[in-house]
């Protein structure tokens, strides 16, 4: 009896199974207000649905609640409304301003508090975990409002780390971006892995509650108020179902009312069946046939927002100086998106220099505008990070680097390169020269633009 009493005093109970998320924006300025509202909407539903506070890490660029142009400093609404709820009362960010990047996401997945230097996920093999990330997107990559873009192979190894330390029983990832339907393709029918996309892989997702449907108590926001489908989703929690719905309704759901782009589940479908408070936690019963208001009014394609709502500030502006402002602002968008698609128009055309003239024109039109699937990881992930590292950033996008949320969709044109360098007889690293060069190239062109601009307006 001591002896079975010794070996029960060094076995280490079992811990009880925990419930975990991460939730992370990944852009900045006002224009991107709907990625904020959406995080801070899912941080309250995790509260919500009963995940400890503790256990819940949030990271955006939290500067919205207080720009100079939010008609309701700081505060934040994800649906319109004489009385909607402000999502940012109570949404504690753990990571802010320019610390927030694809490498801190990545350390705090993998539960690496050394290089986070904070909060990180803590989960074992009895818990489980639901992502959140929310942001712009291009195939095979996501955007962070600081450093370089998070590749499909960067993302594709944090998962597989997260797996080989047996951070989870269970995960579930939510992924609100354009063509986020790119960003899974290493997912396993077994992995305990579930992603659901709000595109496919050649689409752009869609902004929601934009233009005259931005109205909050009797004011127009002047920015999108959510993503069409993250709000779908969250708006389907409100109904706090957690303990009758499953995943296999929710996603049924949201895919029919997610109607602008194709909403897409990869990997391990074997627990769709179980209840959302499963991940998520447990609340108060209800019945799962509650119908859900139709949020697709206002919605927009996200690589359009920023000119829509440009031209939407213009068109309402209330004086001649706000409209100044506005028109410089729509002027400087579309100057910026026509220098977007002279760059990466001349990037398929120099990658197709060395062929035979007789298909010169057709090799530029297949490298600028087909469709072709990933297998290159390592060529894209060089080739998407060097623009990031020497194009031009645009001050009317609110980039930090080469990338923003309307020519993320051409990291199709470096996909199409990197999986036809056999093709074009290039290497890796020729490819790699081509894009410094159109890179240094826009440079230049984007500062004389600049200058005239300011000179015309």
């Amino acid at each position: 009896m001591a002896l079975l009493s010794a070996l029960l005093a060094i076995v280490p109970a079992v811990a009880a199974a925990e419930k975990y998320a991460v939730i992370a924006a990944g852009s900045s300025g006002f224009m991107n207000y709907r990625h904020q509202a959406d995080a801070c909407h899912a941080y309250h539903l995790m509260l919500k649905s009963g995940v400890p506070a503790d256990n819940i890490i949030l990271m955006m660029q939290d500067d919205v609640a207080s720009s100079s142009e939010n008609p309701f400093p700081g505060q934040l609404f994800n649906k319109p409304g004489e009385n909607p709820p402000d999502v940012y009362k109570g949404c504690k960010v753990d990571y802010s301003g320019d610390i927030v990047t694809a490498s801190l996401f990545q350390h705090v997945l993998t539960g690496d508090a050394k290089q986070a230097k904070g909060k990180v996920l803590k989960s074992g093999p009895s818990d489980t975990v639901f992502v959140n990330f929310v942001d712009h997107g291009g195939p095979g990559i996501v955007a962070f409002p600081n450093g370089p873009v998070l590749t499909v192979k960067q993302l594709s190894q944090t998962l597989k780390t997260m797996q080989s330390k047996h951070m989870f029983k269970q995960m579930v990832f939510y992924m609100e971006a354009c063509e986020s339907g790119s960003m899974f393709p290493d997912l396993t029918e077994n992995g305990k892995i579930l992603a659901v996309t709000a595109s496919n892989a050649d689409e752009s997702s869609w902004g929601t509650y934009c233009g005259d449907e931005a109205m909050v108590k009797g004011k127009n926001v002047g920015s999108c108020l959510g993503d069409l489908f993250s709000v779908n989703w969250m708006q389907d929690d409100d109904l706090g179902l957690f303990s009758s719905e499953t995943f296999k309704s929710q996603i049924s759901k949201v895919t029919k009312l997610t109607n602008k782009s194709h909403v897409c589940s990869f990997g391990d479908k074997t627990f769709v069946d179980e209840t959302i408070g499963s991940v998520e936690a447990l609340a108060a019963a209800g019945s799962p046939s509650v119908s859900l208001p139709d949020a697709s009014r206002g919605a927009v394609d996200a690589r359009d927002i920023y000119l829509t709502q440009a031209m939407w500030a213009w068109t309402h502006a209330a004086d001649e100086e706000s409209k100044k402002k506005a028109w410089k602002r729509l002027v400087g968008i579309m100057k910026d998106r026509e220098a977007d698609e002279a760059l990466f128009d001349g990037l398929a055309a120099a990658a197709c220099a060395d062929v035979s003239s007789q298909d010169l024109i057709q090799c530029q039109k297949k490298f600028f505008s087909d469709r072709m699937e990933m297998s290159d990881m390592d060529c894209h992930h060089e080739l998407t990070h060097a623009v990031h590292e020497h194009c031009p950033a645009s001050k009317f996008h609110n980039s930090a680097g080469g990338w923003n949320g309307f020519n993320m969709k051409f990291a199709q044109v470096l996909l199409n390169m990197c999986e036809g360098k056999d093709f074009l007889g290039k290497s890796t690293a020729q490819l790699l020269d081509l894009v410094h060069m159109h890179c240094a190239q826009a440079s230049r062109s984007r500062t004389q633009q600049g200058t005239q601009l300011e000179m015309v307006v």
